[in-house]
């Protein structure tokens, strides 16, 4: 079922890409000074769409290998952001200077004549820690969750950034991580990682495609480490994609991935709604709220949809408590206390109808049918109560 959900989201994507516009307007392009390295970096910053209009501080991205891959990975986030998969970040792409340098753990006997610098990653995140953060948090409304994510030799720093400072970051996304680096020293640095934390609560999404032979090997390595060692608390999950290569996974991975990881932040569908009612809605507001800082509500169109199946199925007392939930979230909608109003009228408590199809028609005075039904009730009511005292005087 995931795997059927994951191909869709994926499909979705693919099919809305003309509609998956990153706004120019939110795109920054800053420079700062790397006290570690000793070198001016670039920094690419993609805002959300509504910071300008908010008071939040947001969680962050942090985009490694940007000269290549931020044009690609602001266009996927984009579209996650605007259709309610994630919630909003600021996103922080970090260009490269000299990428082997950077994300390499550790020296190896690799070529020199190919890999000229090398194993300065704990000096990049130095760097991160050092210069990087305190310019974001100076120059943005930023909070300190962090998420980090990267690509092949990026996403071997990802990993090792995992491993060695937990403490920096709270998600942490490797897709096809060059694992086989320094003889698999990696996988034997996360083995021994998993064995000394009975508790790591953290997030850590891990991809691979169809590699090569000590590719694999490496990744089958670190993924049985995880099973056999990682603690409870932490949230690992992995995907293997034998139909793409180590160069195409990228946008998949990131869909797949932050899909995987922001769960819990996407709506419960109008099915989940309906089987198990109105609490599901309060749980999803009070954990959002919990979980990531944001004051949300489910949308409208969500609740209306779960309403009108529960009224259409005569389910009327549990369409009540969402009709209640969602006038009390949304109190200038008239379709609402329309609903209340049939409900009431199937019930054979006219007095009560009629009340709401009033509010509804107060609400919304350009619904002709809102009006109608008003009248058409009020109109009734009267018969009725007419009737009613007639057979007294009698």
């Amino acid at each position: 079922m995931m795997r059927i959900l994951l191909s869709t989201l994926f499909a979705l994507l693919i099919c809305l890409s003309s509609y998956a516009k990153v706004n120019v307007k939110q795109l920054r392009n800053s420079r700062l000074y790397s006290t570690v390295l000793k070198e001016y970096r670039d920094v690419k910053i993609l805002l959300p769409n509504e910071y300008d209009d908010t008071y939040y501080t947001y969680p962050t991205i942090y985009l490694l290998d940007a000269e290549t891959n931020f044009d690609m990975g602001i266009e996927v986030l984009s579209f996650l952001m605007d259709n309610h998969f994630i919630p909003p970040h600021i996103v922080v792409g970090l260009p490269n200077t000299d990428r082997f340098r950077d994300m390499t753990p550790v020296d190896s006997i690799m070529n020199k004549s190919i890999f000229k610098t090398r194993g300065g990653a704990d000096d990049f995140i130095k760097t991160l820690e050092l210069d990087v953060f305190p310019f974001i948090a100076k120059s943005f409304r930023a909070n300190t969750q962090r998420l980090l994510m990267g690509h092949s030799y990026s996403g071997l720093f990802v990993v090792h950034a995992f491993s060695t400072r937990p403490d920096l970051f709270d998600k942490y996304l490797a897709f096809s991580p060059i694992l086989w680096w320094n003889n698999k020293a990696i996988v034997k640095d996360v083995d021994q990682f998993l064995s000394k934390n009975s508790s790591i609560r953290k997030h850590l999404f891990i991809s691979f495609a169809e590699e090569a032979t000590e590719m694999l090997k490496s990744c089958k390595s670190l993924i049985l480490s995880l099973e056999k060692k990682a603690p409870s608390d932490l949230k690992w999950h992995y995907a293997w994609m034998p139909d793409e290569s180590h160069y195409t996974l990228y946008r998949k991975s990131l869909m797949q991935g932050m899909e995987t990881i922001f769960t819990e932040y996407k709506y419960p569908d109008v099915k989940v709604l309906a089987e198990k009612g109105v609490e599901v809605a309060q749980t999803y507001q009070r954990q959002v709220l919990l979980n990531y800082g944001r004051n949300e509500k489910l949308p409208y169109s969500l609740l209306e949809s779960v309403c009108v199946q529960l009224k259409d199925e005569e389910r009327y007392n549990d369409a009540m408590a969402f009709l209640k939930y969602s006038i009390s979230n949304y109190p200038e909608r008239a379709e609402s206390f329309f609903y209340v109003g049939e409900i009431y009228e199937k019930v054979n408590q006219p007095e009560e109808a009629v009340q709401f199809y009033e509010l509804a028609h107060n609400k919304d005075k350009g619904r002709w049918d809102y009006e109608n039904k008003y009248l058409e009730m009020q109109k009734l009511l009267n018969e009725l109560q007419n009737k009613t005292q007639n057979n007294r005087d009698l």
